[in-house]
């Protein structure tokens, strides 16, 4: 038995440095003609600081301009956030039967792929982790990952060594942001992917983008990192309170209702260089 275990280990070890490989090699050819293939992982340090309002709403942005994207979440998760906008009923309006369940909206750029609560029976494995992100990046040039506040999951951490761009965000509950910070270590990937990370602050309103809020912000950012500062490369205001509840109740994007607001993310919606030179 320990003989066969160990046999079962190397082979999944081996299979694991093929499917990083693959990972690592170029997937999308014909789109990769026009467009910069991108990966982006969106989480946050806690949760309800914004992630998936976020990844969601841009993805719809980018789409929008005719840009092919994957939405998704992490493996075996179960979803909260995307069932509230009442993703099981969309799409089987859209499909009577539909084998792998995808929404397809903005003339059909935007795929958003969501597992539902019964199909999630088993752990995924290292390998299973490693198919999945080799399939859903074969579908679109863009891919954005919401990992939401499940940045210590063992799946994250894989996805946060092959994705091109991890945002983090966070949001103006500042003590709850200092004592993650004093607390709890830094995780590995903290210091593996430095190079990757992008610091988004969500919610944020003029009276925190004084600089010396900012400044204080960055120093707490920093009690994770032993050389240098920690910047915040984006300020994503807090929306309008009366649309975002709307929205919500007609559980739709906000974009989806009021596609004006996307001038609040242009800093972000302006961060993907689209086409290729």
């Amino acid at each position: 038995m320990e003989q066969q275990e160990v046999s079962q280990s190397i082979e999944e070890e081996r299979q694991w440095r093929v499917l990083k490989e693959k990972l690592a090699s170029p997937q999308i050819v014909e789109q990769q003609e026009l467009y910069q293939r991108k990966c982006i992982a969106v989480m946050s340090l806690y949760a309800q600081a914004g992630a998936s309002f976020l990844a969601s709403n841009l993805a719809y942005a980018w789409s929008g301009k005719g840009i092919p994207v994957t939405l998704c979440e992490l493996p075996k998760v179960t979803s909260y956030y995307y069932f509230a906008l009442d993703f099981e009923r969309r799409v089987r309006q859209q499909v009577r039967e539909s084998p792998t369940p995808s929404l397809l909206m903005q003339n059909n750029h935007l795929r958003i792929q969501i597992e539902s609560p019964a199909q999630l029976q088993h752990e995924s494995s290292q390998t299973d982790t490693a198919n999945w992100l080799l399939r859903i990046c074969k579908d679109s040039p863009i891919v954005v990952i919401d990992v939401s506040s499940n940045w210590n999951d063992i799946h994250s951490k894989q996805i946060f060594e092959h994705a091109d761009e991890i945002w983090v965000v966070f949001d103006a509950d500042l003590a709850r942001l200092t004592r993650l910070f004093l607390v709890d270590p830094a995780p590995a990937w903290w210091k593996t992917e430095r190079r990757k990370i992008k610091m988004i602050a969500n919610k944020w309103n003029s009276q925190l983008s004084r600089t010396s809020i900012l400044k204080k912000v960055e120093g707490t950012l920093s009690l994770w990192d032993q050389y240098g500062a920690t910047q915040v490369t984006d300020l994503i205001p807090l929306m309008d309170g009366e649309k975002t509840a709307m929205a919500s109740a007609k559980a739709n994007l906000l974009l989806e209702l009021f596609p004006e607001e996307e001038s609040e993310f242009q800093s972000l919606i302006h961060s993907y260089k689209g086409r290729m030179l």
